[in-house]
């Protein structure tokens, strides 16, 4: 996923409250961007399951779409975190750069980062 694909991912589950879909006009508003963009983006994210459309044509989360952006934001998080606390960089600049890495790991690395923190959290309890 591209962080722009992730960026819109994260603004729909903002928006959806998980009962009603959500038009593209309001992802478009919340994301100061033009409802053709949105369109784009929703057709690459429905291609991969993240997201579909309602019996209105309006936007919901799958469930794939829910365990894609959990794996993430725990990316994003733990990144994040590390960057401003051990780096000194700033909580903005921390979070946008970790957005652009979890997106630049493979799969395969993302997913064996993912349980890395996860059992490191275990560990800790």
């Amino acid at each position: 996923m591209t962080s722009a694909e992730l960026k819109y991912l994260m603004a729909i589950d903002g928006l959806y409250d998980g009962t009603v879909g959500i038009k593209l006009i309001a992802i478009a508003a919340k994301m100061n961007v033009t409802k053709v963009s949105v369109y784009r983006a929703a057709e690459r994210l429905e291609k991969n399951s993240y997201i579909k459309r309602d019996d209105k044509n309006k936007i919901v989360m799958t469930e794939m779409g829910y365990q894609q952006l959990e794996q993430y934001r725990m990316l994003i998080d733990w990144l994040g975190n590390h960057l401003q606390m051990k780096c000194g960089v700033s909580a903005e600049i921390a979070v946008s750069d970790a957005i652009g890495a979890a997106c630049a790991f493979s799969d395969e690395s993302r997913t064996a980062l993912a349980e890395f923190i996860e059992k490191t959290k275990e560990n800790r309890q």
